[in-house]
């Protein structure tokens, strides 16, 4: 009975304790943060960028320093090769130089044994030897006709050791011209990957150039309307429109993708799209979905070309929805935009993407991409992170007809 009523009088001085402090002005109830961006953001965001810049430009003079030390192998091992090939060439005719020798060689041997044969038969040998004067004479004579048949064997013996050393040295000359054709081969293709390589980082250079300078418009179009660094940029730039409702960006179009999981159509597409496409014609006016302000634009993506981000509120909720595959752009950021404005120009086509000799490689034809976010974002990761399914528009290769 006792422990009951000791559990009951701490159960009324907990409630009692809550009580007050709801009561107390210094209480706060936690709310979860509003989703969107503001100016600090941006100027963190444009901080990032640049420090990414710089790496990508270091990384960039890496590349064509060691593309320059690659060039500088590969041209002396040209000038090897056309030495080694010189010296082959040389050798070659050595050779049969040497081949010719030997040949006379052995015929002078051949007529220097018939001779012999002949003096044997004749007892010319004989007379010659014996015809000395005296036995010191004799001896003179007899190694006279010794040396000079050492002598004509010494010379075919030098002869063929030479052919023999020549045709080696032939056979590691053609090692190393094979060696050095390899090599060669491997040096322009390393200097083909780093040309890849430095393509790849001009296109990111020039990626990064853009999104810098758009960054800093947006920053001092933020700036000139008064945002502070600490104040979302939906609710800055949003405070007094609101819309009921969404209407589409044209009046007629199909629809050829989806939100969500897709084949990609094209190399460096995403294959979880975050949005809807429209096939429209190139040039068709593309009008805002709901009324707002312009909140960035981003301009020849080599993935979505020119975009136009917008922030607006629907029935008091903030959104930012986007246009991509933009053929011309008729808005500037910061501008306030209703539904009956012209926002762009659609795009897609032969005049931006890249299959076309274009800049956009992530578009196959022409037509609109368009796609929603819930919340106010600036650039396209955060945007994507918060992408929601358009509402208002029929399936799958579904026409609709009206705005």
């Amino acid at each position: 009975m006792m422990k009951k009523n000791v559990l009951n009088s701490l159960k009324i001085s907990f409630l009692i304790i809550m009580l007050l402090g709801f009561l107390s002005p210094s209480f706060t109830i936690p709310v979860s943060a509003a989703t969107g961006q503001t100016l600090g953001d941006l100027r963190k965001q444009l901080t990032e960028l640049q420090s990414k810049q710089k790496a990508q430009e270091d990384k960039k003079k890496q590349t064509e320093a060691e593309k320059k030390a690659n060039i500088n192998k590969k041209n002396q091992a040209d000038n090897d090769l056309m030495a080694t090939q010189t010296k082959i060439s040389d050798l070659t005719a050595e050779i049969e130089s040497t081949n010719k020798d030997i040949e006379q060689a052995k015929i002078d041997s051949e007529n220097l044994l018939r001779l012999y044969q002949q003096l044997e038969s004749d007892n010319v040998y004989m007379a010659y030897i014996t015809g000395a004067s005296s036995m010191t004479e004799m001896i003179m004579r007899m190694d006279a006709v010794s040396q000079l048949t050492d002598a004509n064997q010494e010379k075919l013996d030098k002869l063929e050791l030479l052919i023999k050393n020549n045709e080696k040295l032939n056979k590691e000359l053609d090692k190393y011209e094979d060696e050095l054709g390899e090599k060669i081969v491997a040096y322009e293709k390393s200097i083909e990957a780093l040309d890849d390589e430095l393509d790849t980082l001009e296109e990111g250079t020039v990626s990064l150039d853009k999104q810098i300078s758009s960054l800093k418009e947006s920053i001092k179009s933020y700036e000139d309307l008064g945002c502070k660094d600490d104040q979302l940029l939906s609710v800055c730039l949003n405070k007094d429109i609101n819309n009921s409702s969404w209407l589409r960006p044209v009046s007629k179009a199909k629809i050829t993708s989806l939100y969500g999981n897709r084949t990609s159509p094209t190399p460096g597409a995403s294959s979880n799209h975050k949005g809807i496409d429209m096939a429209v014609s190139e040039g068709t006016k593309v009008y805002a979905t709901a009324a707002g302000t312009v909140g960035a634009i981003v301009r020849r993506s080599s993935c979505g070309g020119n975009m136009v981000y917008i922030w607006a509120y629907v029935n008091g909720k903030p959104y930012t929805y986007v246009f991509m595959h933009l053929l011309e752009i008729k808005v500037e950021v910061g501008q306030v935009v209703t539904t009956s404005d012209v926002v762009a120009l659609s795009g897609g086509g032969k005049s931006t993407a890249s299959k076309y000799g274009g800049y956009d490689r992530c578009t196959t034809g022409a037509h609109l991409h368009y796609g929603l976010a819930s919340g106010g974002f600036y650039n396209s990761s955060n945007f994507n992170s918060h992408t929601i399914n358009p509402p208002g528009y029929p399936g799958l290769y579904q026409w609709f007809y009206t705005r």
